[in-house]
């Protein structure tokens, strides 16, 4: 019985409950995984081998993203890895949020 409930509500009560969270969760849920790969292209300001972590600069503006990488990381056209990327290069990072973070996907170097 619903600790609510007001002489015969208990069901209408519990109801109600129930509803929110159910309409509550999947929204955030959601709203944590429906977001498809992103490209971010720009130019590298910084990098941390030992933390898989490089700082991208967007090309038409201030934005900069911190991108981590990981083992499923795809390095494209010469590059291997993130010691491969030097300061002032430039590239297409594919990325997608994962938490809190931009986990990259793909890093590929930028067309002259």
């Amino acid at each position: 019985m619903c600790r609510y409930a007001v002489s015969g509500l208990a069901p209408m009560c519990c109801w109600l409950t129930v509803a929110g969270l159910v309409g509550w969760f999947p929204a955030s849920f959601e709203s944590v995984h429906a977001a498809g790969p992103v490209e971010f292209a720009g130019t590298v300001v910084m990098t941390d081998s030992a933390a898989g972590k490089m700082a991208i600069k967007k090309e038409s503006g201030g934005t900069r993203f911190t991108f981590v990488t990981n083992d499923k990381t795809q390095w494209e056209h010469g590059l291997k890895g993130i010691q491969d990327l030097k300061k002032d290069d430039r590239v297409v990072v594919l990325y997608q949020v994962q938490g809190s973070q931009y986990l990259a996907l793909k890093v590929s170097p930028k067309e002259k």
